[in-house]
């Protein structure tokens, strides 16, 4: 409650429950606005201090219920003297700071899977709150009976509440296997919350596991926009072809008539010019934010101005390292862009210091090409990473119709999961509204008129394929995480891709989905060249030409037309 003395007494509030941060600091700055304008308070010094310990035992307890720590309590008033008066007191850790039954173990130390699923929940609550889908979106969804928290959720206010109690149970597990901070890189940074700018990752720690950092996924605004510069030249010029390849070689799922016209139900909008100019414009406006940023935290804005948050990546990768104690372990993970950022901090401290960290990504953005060369700026990553090699100490998990997580190509060992029941699953049906369309048609859905139902499903596809509560629902099944951490649909490892390759966007010129994009000769088989010729798959050399080439081009194996892949 505002007390007497509160900066909030101009105004005449009265706070009856608690606020967020950044409701407060609105508030705070709302208020000596207006006792400003009134002429009641002139703005005065500020005066900071630590209070003495508090023991607060109810407070712990209704913190823990939300999934919630608490650590220390913040008081702020006028002092007597006129000056602004903080004061920051740490609240007392007793035993009963965890949940009254204390918690599911999650990590028995014993297998591969339990470390895994461990690895999974911390990514889950690297997003600091539960983040569910518009009702748009959802409500279809819960009315069908296809929440992933099963059919007797039938109400998006259902789901929503699930989804929250969720977040909050994985959070109190989490703290009942060991300590949990926020991993800022020394950089003194708050990128939590939905309208930041920088990178949040936690820092995890327990005797068992030795410690772990963990790099949150696309949930600011920030977030958003830097990833800009990662995939929008692959999106344009490659996701196409890696869709036809998730759907039919990935998913081992037919390519069907509907499939095959999706796309030209939009045709008339220009997608791939839209998406790229729209990319760009938004990136512009972050690349002012992020050198503003990098002057404030003392880091090189020339460096920054190239890279965007790779710098802060690695500021937080450094100073969880040089903390570390003799002999203690590091594992690095991160889920969608958050698992980029680890994949790519483990290739860094592998070039840097030739080690090799434990790292295990979910749903994650690929990064052998986008590390070579980056949209928007002149930058690359060549410099901190190898991205011609593939590193077998980084593990990926994503599900077949996973359409961000196929996003470039992963940089060490893929483990599929999902595949068992595919055909008729909850995955298929909602997903299968999405495939055939173009990967730009599917990035503007939205933005552009007429397109709004299309991207609802895209939602819905996402909601049952890359969202982090569901893989956690879905990993969490012995039937698709087996005992060893490997997957129903297997784990293997891609062959580098060698500089100059056209597999990565920047050695290509063209935006079209022709014979040379395909990736598997399942793709290739239900593709045509950019004039309407059938295409051919050479296994040998593992490409995908026009018929109007293959019979002067030359080929390791044969040229395999559609039907005998």
């Amino acid at each position: 409650a505002a007390t007497s003395d509160s900066p909030l007494r101009p105004l005449g509030f009265r706070l009856s429950r608690p606020m967020s941060a950044m409701v407060a600091r609105l508030l705070f700055v709302l208020a000596v606005a207006v006792a400003r304008a009134s002429g009641q308070h002139p703005f005065p010094p500020l005066r900071s201090e630590e209070g003495r310990r508090l023991a607060a035992p109810a407070l712990q307890e209704a913190a823990s219920a939300l999934g919630f720590k608490l650590e220390a309590v913040h008081t702020l008033g006028l002092h007597e003297t006129g000056s602004w008066a903080h004061s920051r007191r740490l609240v007392e850790q007793g035993a009963a700071s965890g949940p009254a039954d204390g918690g599911r173990r999650l990590y028995s130390g014993t297998t591969r899977r339990d470390f895994v699923r461990l690895l999974l929940q911390l990514n889950v609550v690297a997003y600091t709150i539960s983040d569910p889908y518009l009702e748009d979106v959802l409500k279809p969804v819960v009315e069908a009976g296809d929440s992933m928290y099963g059919p007797s959720v039938k109400t998006y206010a259902e789901e929503v509440a699930k989804e929250a109690a969720d977040f909050a149970a994985q959070w109190a597990e989490v703290r009942n296997e060991g300590n949990v901070t926020v991993a800022e890189g020394r950089l003194g940074l708050d990128a939590a919350a939905l309208d930041s700018v920088g990178v949040h990752a936690l820092e995890f720690s327990a005797p068992a596991v030795g410690r772990l950092l963990v790099f949150r996924g696309s949930f600011s605004s920030g977030d958003f926009d830097n990833i800009k510069a990662w995939i929008s030249g692959f999106i344009v010029k490659k996701g196409t072809a890696m869709l036809k390849n998730q759907w039919v070689t990935v998913g081992g799922l037919p390519w069907t008539e509907k499939l095959q016209g999706q796309k030209n139900s939009i045709s008339l909008v220009p997608s791939e010019s839209v998406f790229s100019t729209g990319s760009w414009w938004y990136y512009s406006s972050f690349h002012t934010q992020i050198l503003d940023l990098a002057k404030k935290s003392g880091m090189d804005p020339a460096k920054v101005a190239e890279t965007g948050y790779w710098e802060f990546t690695k500021a937080i990768t450094e100073s969880v390292r040089t903390s570390l104690a003799a002999g203690e372990k590091l594992t690095m993970s991160g889920h969608s862009q958050g698992g980029a950022r680890a994949a790519l901090a483990s290739m860094y401290l592998e070039k840097k210091y030739n080690e090799k960290h434990d790292t295990v990504t979910f749903a994650a953005v690929g990064g052998l090409c986008f590390s070579r060369d980056l949209d928007y700026t002149s930058g690359n990553m060549l410099a901190d990473v190898d991205p011609y090699t593939m590193h077998d100490q980084v593990t990926e998990y994503v599900h077949p119709l996973d359409v961000y997580g196929h996003f470039d190509y992963d940089v060490g060992k893929v483990c599929s999961y999902g595949t068992t029941g595919l055909a008729e699953s909850k995955a298929r049906q909602y997903c299968e509204e999405v495939f055939g369309y173009t990967a730009a048609q599917l990035m503007v859905a939205g933005t552009v008129p007429g397109t709004s139902d299309l991207a609802n499903a895209f939602a819905r596809c996402r909601y049952n394929t890359h969202a982090v509560l569901e893989m956690s629902a879905r990993l969490m099944n012995d039937t698709f995480l087996l005992e060893d951490g490997t997957t129903d649909g297997g784990c293997s490892t891609k062959s580098a891709i060698p500089k100059g390759d056209a597999k990565c966007p920047s050695e290509v010129w063209d935006t079209s989905d022709d014979c040379d994009d395909q990736l598997s000769c399942k793709s290739c088989a239900i593709s045509t060249s950019a004039v309407g010729l059938p295409c051919e798959w050479c296994a040998g050399d593992g490409v995908c030409r026009s018929i109007a080439t293959t019979w002067y081009k030359s080929c390791n194996t044969s040229w395999v037309k559609g039907s005998q892949c």
